[in-house]
């Protein structure tokens, strides 16, 4: 498959295999799912138009890198404005839920944004991509140009960070 064409068909098979996993790994950059939606659409344009330059075996990670770019940058966008307010994640409560269960599951959601926000960008994006895109340490790898062991450095001291802040992190799922 070495330097393959970036057909209309295979890159429809990308689109339906990465749609969701990077749609999760933007929403967890950016917390709003209308713009997510948005990054999400314009990082397979971005490719889409770029197809005569990308080969086949390297569409995955670069959808996920033009993603997290977007996402990056849209965020810079939106601190700069003063936009910026972990408030304005929606409430995904189910409606059968107690109001102090669904106020304690909102205050554990915004204390997990809260430090994954609060990360280094260097290591968020490690985590987030490792724990919501699906892609394995090579294609992170690859999606962020750094050598496949500081994947696995940057996701657990990540991790340690995420720890410290939220506790044993079974607990805050």
């Amino acid at each position: 498959m070495a330097d393959e064409e970036l057909s209309r068909s295979r890159f429809e098979a990308v689109f339906v295999k990465l749609e969701k996993p990077v749609f999760n790994v933007v929403y967890r950059w950016l917390w709003n799912t209308e713009e997510s939606r948005d990054v999400t659409q314009e990082a397979f344009m971005k490719v889409w138009n770029a197809r005569a330059r990308v080969k086949l075996e390297t569409v995955e990670p670069l959808v996920f890198q033009s993603a997290l770019n977007l996402a990056a940058n849209r965020l810079r966008v939106r601190r700069l404005r003063r936009f910026f307010s972990l408030d304005s994640v929606a409430n995904e409560r189910d409606p059968g839920q107690h109001a102090d269960t669904a106020l304690e599951t909102e205050q554990r959601r915004a204390k997990v944004r809260e430090a994954i926000d609060a990360l280094p960008e260097k290591l968020k994006a490690v985590v987030v991509l490792c724990e919501f895109s699906g892609l394995s340490t090579n294609e992170i790898s690859q999606t962020l140009g750094i050598p496949p062991g500081t994947v696995g450095s940057r996701r657990h001291q990540a991790m340690q960070q995420l720890e410290t802040v939220l506790g044993p992190l079974e607990d805050a799922s």
